[in-house]
């Protein structure tokens, strides 16, 4: 098999298959978290005179969580509100506090143990990356090969298949997926990104709109759960004020990119170079002490909330 060619299980319509199978999961991170936490034992306790839910989840290992019933049970009803479409899904999760109450243990707790989560094989995440650019469009070999720079679900780039929307539902219908399937997965669906969108549009004009022979050029990946890499669980922290700047958080233009790809092209901006991109596949983005940040990266986080 040449690098270009795909195995069956990076195929697409392979990963939609296993979706439908509930071999692999299709989630938004307030989905999965809520998983992870509900997966284990919850109790149900009288603190301070009001009933709470004590969930073991918190209280695991050597080093875990102690008290902080008021500040799980906020967190699990969050998370819970925005797993279910609330308006939680469009907020960011605040804590407030003197310096040493275990804030940033908090919330690098749940973040180390989703990593953990992620890494058993039915609840990994999953995205996709374009090859064989060069044979299909002409891109100089070196950038043959070009990932979806915010780690983009593959069911995502279904659902986006076609400028018609009844196009894309009709493709997912006839891999097996019911009504009621298919409006589950519209009820997550977002555009794609301009960098991704770019690409697969590039290639259904080269194929004269046939889908299949596009996908071709598809290959289904794991994302990667390495902490270093700031994937999944990126976090962002306020030490450095002196060189920080929005490039951390957004991203840069790539001078190879610049050099090698179309004017147009969207991908001469490298998203993956900032903390925000490298989360967006549903994963966590941790700010610490948010607010000895510079006005300029505030603001940013203020629009993404």
């Amino acid at each position: 098999m040449t690098s270009n060619e795909i195995a069956e299980n990076e195929k697409l319509i392979f990963h939609m298959k296993e979706v439908l199978a509930g071999e692999r999961k299709f989630e938004n991170a307030a989905q999965s978290v809520l998983r992870m936490i509900l997966e284990k034992k919850v109790e149900k306790k009288t603190h301070t005179g009001k009933t709470i839910y004590d969930y073991m989840f918190f209280r695991e290992g050597n080093k875990h969580i102690i008290g902080w019933y008021d500040e799980m049970n906020d967190f699990v009803h969050f998370v819970k509100n925005a797993a279910e479409g609330g308006s939680a899904k469009e907020m960011a999760f605040v804590l407030v506090g003197e310096p040493g109450n275990g804030k940033t243990f908090f919330v690098e707790y749940v973040c180390e143990k989703y990593r953990q989560f992620l890494t058993i094989p039915k609840n990994r995440k999953y995205t996709f990356k374009f090859v064989g650019l060069d044979e299909a469009l002409g891109h100089n070999p070196k950038v043959a090969e070009m990932h979806s720079l915010t780690f983009e679900d593959p069911l995502i780039l279904a659902m986006n298949l076609f400028e018609n929307p009844d196009e894309s539902k009709k493709f997912i219908a006839k891999i097996g997926f019911d009504d009621k399937a298919v409006e589950a997965l519209y009820s997550q669906r977002r555009p794609l990104g301009a960098s991704t969108e770019y690409l697969w549009y590039e290639l259904m004009s080269h194929y004269g709109g046939d889908a299949e022979k596009a996908l071709e050029h598809i290959r289904v990946i794991p994302v990667p759960m390495r902490e270093s890499l700031g994937t999944t669980t990126g976090k962002y922290s306020a030490k450095d004020k002196i060189t920080s700047s929005a490039t951390d958080l957004l991203g840069e233009e790539s001078v190879q990119n610049l050099l090698l790809l179309n004017i147009n092209d969207p991908n001469k901006f490298d998203l993956r170079r900032g903390a925000l991109a490298r989360v967006a596949g549903a994963g966590m983005h941790f700010s610490d002490e948010i607010f000895k940040n510079k006005t300029d990266l505030v603001q940013i986080y203020l629009q993404v909330i």
